[in-house]
């Protein structure tokens, strides 16, 4: 019998091998498409799957298998997590994402981008922080997308917004399968937000018969074609300091650990369908070498003291200093970090409490109607759950 024996320099190095960060993303933390006509084939729902299955599906689309997954018309994401923070570097554009954009065919998604502040390892909703592309000027913000689902897998999918605009998603003869997620078959209603791009396509031919899908300038997915002369097109590549916060204001992030992508324009080309966006994969572009193939470049590290600018100016995620984290017409409720005081203004008396991120509840007292605080100055940093006439918000305390 011939065996076969490593040394221990040897098996030190598969280990590290084994161990070593990828450049590509390497996870699907969510995949929530909108309808299209591409939904249930790229990937392929199959009886049964649900949404956790549909979102190992999109990851083993989008790496391992090469191909890509459809987020079908506006809205429709994607969320993607790596084994590293992907360092914003000065002066170069640090995300590559494959998508499936031609000269003539661009279906550009918005993208977003998160640093885990808290280190929970999740993307936390005040995380986000949207990249600015060429056509932020020229978007509609705010903008909201509700899909209806049809009565019949070959109807029709009636869409509305909230701008007083109404369509559909139309079938067509070359995909027949149902356009509504099957794995969202109990939902009445899919209701999509963010910005809307500008239309994107022209038919050139006056007749229907040619569509053009022209290309954004930059910031956006499957907006360029992948490759340009054999290398990866720049204009497929993201500048992480292109993100901004709420209030539209430049941020100097230290780097990314997850990137969210949606569909940004809502248009259908007749016969060529709804703009979908595309993605493959979503590639940390600090590498040593591009190809199908790349090697991280690990000599790439965060900058501390950009790091730590970035945490204190955005303790609480993508909000002001004084951040409001509830808001509705009977009560307005903010964290002022600079007092350490949640305060809010109550139309009727009630409880609020006070709970670690652990569930345990530290704090508890009546409030009476009007203007009320609570003072978290005395606690450690940390996440808190704040509970005030049963709605429950999230703080981030340093």
């Amino acid at each position: 019998m011939n065996r076969t024996y490593l040394s221990l320099a040897a098996i030190a190095m598969v280990h590290i091998a084994a161990n070593a960060a990828s450049p590509v993303h390497n996870k699907v933390l969510e995949y929530v498409p909108a309808p299209g006509q591409f939904v249930n084939t790229l990937p392929e729902w199959e009886e049964g799957d649900d949404a956790k299955a549909m979102a190992e599906k999109a990851y083993q689309y989008m790496v391992p298998d090469g191909s890509m997954v459809s987020l079908g018309v506006y809205g429709g994401y994607v969320v993607v997590g790596f084994d590293h923070t992907i360092v914003n570097v000065d002066g170069v554009r640090d995300i590559y994402i494959e998508g499936n954009a031609t000269s003539g065919g661009s279906e550009p998604g918005v993208v977003l981008v998160a640093y885990d502040i808290n280190g929970n390892g999740n993307p936390d909703d005040n995380e986000w922080f949207e990249i600015k592309g060429s056509e932020y000027v020229n978007s509609l913000m705010g903008y909201v997308c509700t899909y209806y689902r049809p009565d019949a897998p070959d109807a029709d999918i009636r869409w509305t917004d909230n701008y007083g605009n109404e369509g559909h998603v139309y079938k067509n003869q070359f995909h027949v399968q149902s356009y509504w997620p099957q794995w969202l078959s109990d939902c009445e209603t899919l209701e999509f937000r963010g910005s809307r791009l500008p239309d994107n396509g022209v038919d050139e031919s006056g007749n229907g018969t040619y569509y053009v899908l022209s290309q954004f300038d930059y910031g956006y997915a499957d907006n360029a074609p992948n490759l340009d002369n054999g290398n990866w097109n720049a204009n497929a590549k993201i500048d992480i300091d292109w993100a901004i916060d709420v209030d539209g204001n430049a941020v100097k992030m230290p780097g990314v650990n997850f990137v969210k992508i949606y569909t940004g324009v809502n248009q259908d080309n007749g016969w060529l369908g709804e703009n979908s966006t595309e993605v493959c994969r979503v590639i940390d572009a600090h590498v040593t070498n591009e190809g199908s193939n790349p090697v991280l470049d690990e000599n790439v590290t965060i900058d501390q003291s950009v790091l730590d600018a970035f945490l204190d100016r955005y303790a609480n995620g993508n909000t002001s200093s004084v951040a409001i984290v509830a808001n509705n017409d009977d009560m307005r409720i903010y964290f002022d970090a600079s007092t350490g005081c949640v305060n809010f203004n109550a139309p009727n008396s009630g409880l609020a409490q006070v709970y670690n991120q652990g569930g345990v509840l530290l704090h508890e007292a009546a409030f009476a109607t009007g203007s009320n605080s609570i003072d978290l100055s005395g606690f450690p940093a940390g996440l808190y759950m704040v509970c005030v006439d049963g709605k429950t918000i999230k703080i981030l305390k340093r």
